[in-house]
């Protein structure tokens, strides 16, 4: 495979999801309020995935 077929391929639709997962996940962090125990585990785990993902995007980003 020459880099001009790898160029047509490239995964652009997942690429695109996990940056919008990214966003999804760092929105929740950031705009819901804490009120009781169970928002803070969600903001939370919201604050984790976003971590998370953001590795995964650099991972993906450098085609390992």
């Amino acid at each position: 495979m020459n880099i001009s077929e790898f160029e047509r391929q490239k995964p652009r639709s997942t690429h695109k999801t996990i940056t919008d997962l990214i966003k999804k996940y760092k929105k929740i962090a950031n705009d819901l309020p804490i009120m009781d125990d169970e928002d803070a585990i969600k903001v939370e785990m919201a604050s984790d995935f976003a971590k998370e993902l953001s590795n995964l995007k650099k991972i993906f980003e450098k085609g390992k």
